[in-house]
């Protein structure tokens, strides 16, 4: 036994002693500059591009709350903060949903046109 450990000390030792040796042969190339690297760069193959991985599963619709869009809280909403969510909005589709025809939505209202203009679920 005692003679198997001193084997490996042996070899590690001159391992050790020989290993800045070695590191002196061999000699490192001096960095290239970018521009004399990227001369040197084969041209790249032409590769398919990549597909998000978001891009297999349709986006969740955002839920935005009656709070949310009342941006002044009087308990209503009006053509010009609901405008702010749905930019496409006109008039004539606000009024289309405003059952009291009183120029605001209060919650049924808004749950109607919500209803009516929410995206269309995705088929399977």
């Amino acid at each position: 036994m005692k003679r198997i450990l001193t084997v490996t000390a042996i070899v590690a030792l001159a391992a050790l002693t020989a290993a800045p040796a070695f590191a002196a042969t061999t000699t490192a190339k001096p960095a290239m500059k970018p521009a004399a690297k990227m001369a040197t760069m084969k041209p790249a193959t032409k590769m398919a591009p990549m597909k998000p991985a978001m891009a297999a599963t349709p986006a969740k619709p955002t839920v935005v709350t009656f709070k949310q869009i009342d941006a002044n809280h009087d308990g209503k909403i009006s053509y010009a903060e609901l405008k702010k969510f749905w930019p496409k909005l006109t008039k004539a589709a606000f009024a289309q949903y405003d059952a009291n025809k009183d120029g605001f939505y209060n919650h049924s209202e808004l749950a109607a046109f919500a209803k009516a203009n929410a995206p269309a679920k995705p088929t399977k």
